[in-house]
């Protein structure tokens, strides 16, 4: 049970936390090369990080309600998305206030602050932000599923 529920989150999380680690750490290698500002690097990182995060869940999760509906012979409407839209919502709005909020530019911060590597320590930063923000966000994605269509 525990290693098919690991293989489903990996394949629903995995391109997308790879994409936002990527984009996130060069953006905050440029802000910190072009303005040494560790608070802007920390929080325009986070930024770039939930944008690409998002992007991917949310056109994964509409291409494969589109599937769905097709393979019913449905169209796929406004009522449609709004559903998408709440089950992400519910899946990751609690986690994402906690992250962005707080927990994902403090890591960001700290972290590379501590260290001399600043790569580094923003990665690692990122890293112990991610596991506080994948807690609540697979807890409410196994609930929104066993409780929403």
């Amino acid at each position: 049970m525990l290693k098919t529920k690991l293989k489903e989150w990996i394949k629903r999380y995995l391109l997308a936390e790879i994409l936002c680690t990527v984009f996130s750490l060069f953006t905050a290698w440029i802000i910190m090369e072009t303005t040494e500002n560790r608070v802007l690097a920390a929080f325009a990182a986070s930024a770039v990080a939930s944008v690409l995060f998002y992007g991917v869940i949310a056109v994964s999760d509409v291409r494969k309600s589109i599937k769905r509906h097709r393979q019913k012979n449905k169209s796929y409407r406004t009522k449609s998305f709004l559903k998408d839209f709440r089950n992400l919502i519910i899946e990751f709005g609690p986690a994402e206030l906690l992250d962005v909020l707080a927990v994902r530019p403090f890591f960001m911060y700290l972290i590379p602050t501590l260290m001399t590597n600043f790569i580094l320590g923003s990665f690692i930063g990122k890293t112990i932000a991610d596991v506080v923000f994948f807690v609540p966000a697979i807890l409410m994605y196994e609930l929104r599923k066993k409780h929403l269509k």
